[in-house]
């Protein structure tokens, strides 16, 4: 079996959890989000740290006892092992009405401090825009991991939920920046209620976009592309037709 690297590492245990996760847990009641879902449901080159998802009609104790079964459960373990990788820790690290975060110290072979992740459940409802899909096959391929179905949201929620983080944020992420590029990839326009934002909305949004130069793309996001692309973007050029391509696709450029 090929040699993993850290962050591939990293993408097989939130692979095998999510399918654990859907065994162990009724599908309707959990949505994959973030940039786990934009990796593997719309291309993107990007590996994530960590994964995100939201859930609603589980209680908190329940779903603290499902991850418990699905982390001691000899499936994942075996799955995990035959790629060389095992849990060197883990804790509950919150577990309140709005937020369950469990974090993780992984073993993985090369590598002499284990390599750090977290998933994290969201209790503050489903958004619109759910949809039951199979995992990019291409990515399921890769690891010769078994044949993965999981909600999902769909383009239009994805555009309004980076929005809404861009919104949010006190300071412009590249990461951000990089997720709206690869939506506009995939052939998807930004959702009318982000294009019909107030203006005062979309030129915060247009702003945080151009604020984020390329020094912050290199350093926050290049290392985390599939090996073989980072010399593709590793150029100014590059990004800065990005970026100009997602203000383009916003509208006219802030005032």
């Amino acid at each position: 079996m090929t040699v993993l690297n850290p962050r591939q590492a990293v993408e097989v245990f939130h692979l095998v959890v999510l399918d654990q996760i859907g065994r162990k847990v009724d599908k309707p009641k959990w949505v994959l989000k973030g940039g786990c879902n934009l990796r593997f449901y719309f291309r993107s080159p990007r590996y994530s740290d960590d994964m995100d998802l939201d859930v609603q009609g589980i209680p908190i104790d329940i779903l603290r006892e499902k991850m418990r079964a699905v982390l001691s459960g000899r499936p994942f373990q075996t799955l995990l092992e035959v790629r060389g990788i095992s849990v060197e820790h883990m804790t509950e690290h919150k577990q309140t009405d709005t937020t369950q975060r469990w974090k993780f110290g992984l073993s993985v072979p090369g590598q002499d401090e284990p390599v750090p992740t977290k998933i994290e459940f969201s209790r503050r409802g489903h958004d619109e825009g759910i949809v039951f899909e199979p995992v990019s096959p291409e990515i399921v391929r890769l690891y010769e991991l078994p044949h993965l179905l999981a909600s999902h949201y769909d383009a239009p929620a994805a555009w309004r939920q980076k929005t809404g983080a861009i919104l949010s944020r006190a300071a412009s992420q590249a990461r951000d920046v990089f997720d709206l590029h690869v939506l506009l990839g995939t052939g998807r326009k930004p959702a009318p209620d982000v294009t019909s934002r107030d203006e005062s909305g979309l030129d915060r949004i247009k702003e945080s976009v151009l604020a984020v130069d390329f020094g912050q793309f290199k350093s926050q996001v290049i290392s985390y592309l599939e090996p073989d692309l980072q010399p593709h973007y590793d150029s100014e050029k590059t990004w800065e037709a990005m970026r100009w391509r997602i203000i383009e696709a916003l509208g006219e450029g802030p005032s």
